[in-house]
């Protein structure tokens, strides 16, 4: 049994032209027209990148009538956005490292926005060949916001790959941050962001995703050295240099599976502690998110739930899987896989969870 997906897409747009050639490619039936319409796609979003059309290109992103759709056209938009022109002697690639903080403290404090020695990351990437030891690149010390990073939008990003002569300047972006406020535990969210300058013809001057290799043992202690606060347990856990596109997606998601690994072990400890069997609900819920309660089979008043909100990028299944994986590694054996799509409230105007005895609501 799956989940449903809960989304709701919009109906085909035939009168915008980038979800028009989006459909025609991907209903074409013929092997051989596949390829040159995907070519006529991928040279729409370009110029409407070199326009700086960003309301054409969300309006195209939010019209996109299938999960399929929207993949097929964010797929092809971030090539657009990472691939530099033919005739280019030397471009811009700005990119971003995920990093995720999971901290514990006793009481309320707060974790620096910010590394206090940036460079001692940039020679472990050099160390590691991650960037090339001669490559202009620069990298920000600010622990920057996932919302920040989200506020670029692709035109600026294919602007920032033509327009930058040098990484020394940074990024045109005002980096803000703020220290990150702590109470008894709490997985954070930020990114490294820099850019690095890549010469026609020459090697990479960074090495961007793929596996995160023997050194990011290293970048975690490093980051976990340099944001060391009195009493606080840290345990950073840094992503590989990512295009920025990607760099958003997959900090989120690894975020999310974090709190969820962090959720479980402290609801099945407790639960286990008072000798209770634990039960497990999985439920898609109207407002385009996926539910998970913890609750047991002897006590009807006491639960716990989590909320993983859907993206326009996340695939259901693959939530689906990693968290009955997650629970049938922690050793539960009632997990409920609810099958129709749930409200979003209850009866009073409360958000609704399904628990052990809470009921799962019928669709006629």
């Amino acid at each position: 049994m799956y989940l449903p997906d809960p989304r709701l897409y919009a109906r085909v747009n035939a009168q915008n032209p980038i979800i028009r050639l989006l459909m025609s490619l991907l209903t074409e039936s013929s092997s051989a027209l596949v390829s040159p319409k995907r070519e006529e796609l991928t040279r729409l979003l370009a110029d409407t990148l070199a326009i700086n059309d960003h309301a054409g290109l969300n309006a195209a992103l939010t019209q996109a009538p299938s999960l399929d759709a929207y993949l097929e056209l964010w797929s092809l938009l971030r090539a657009a956005v990472e691939t530099a022109p033919k005739d280019a002697e030397q471009y811009a690639i700005p990119f971003a490292i995920p990093v995720i903080l999971v901290a514990g403290f006793k009481g309320t404090t707060e974790l620096s926005g910010q590394l206090k020695d940036i460079d001692a990351v940039l020679a472990l990437l050099k160390q590691h060949e991650v960037i090339a030891s001669d490559a202009d690149v620069w990298l920000s010390a600010k622990l920057v916001h996932a919302e920040t990073l989200a506020g670029v939008n692709p035109s600026q990003l294919s602007q920032w790959r033509d327009q930058l002569q040098y990484a020394s300047g940074g990024l045109p972006i005002d980096l803000n941050t703020s220290p990150m406020p702590l109470k008894d535990e709490a997985v954070f969210l930020r990114y490294l962001v820099g850019v690095a300058m890549q010469k026609k013809d020459a090697a990479p001057a960074i090495k961007l995703g793929g596996n995160l290799g023997a050194w990011g043992m290293q970048l975690a202690n490093l980051i976990g050295e340099q944001l060391k606060t009195n009493g606080v347990t840290l345990f950073p856990i840094p992503r590989t240099p990512m295009p920025w596109l990607t760099a958003g997606e997959a900090g989120r998601e690894t975020q999310l599976e974090t709190r969820l690994q962090l959720m479980t072990s402290n609801a099945l400890r407790s639960i286990r502690s008072k000798g209770r069997t634990p039960v497990i609900c999985i439920a898609a819920h109207e407002n385009a998110e996926i539910r998970i309660t913890f609750s047991t089979i002897e006590d009807a008043e006491r639960w716990e739930g989590f909320v993983w909100p859907l993206s326009a990028w996340d695939h259901v299944e693959k939530i689906h899987q990693y968290a009955v994986e997650l629970f049938r590694e922690c050793m539960v054996t009632d997990i409920r896989i609810i099958e129709n799509v749930q409200p979003d409230m209850d009866s009073d105007q409360l958000p609704f969870f399904v628990t052990a005895h809470i009921k799962a609501v019928v669709q006629h």
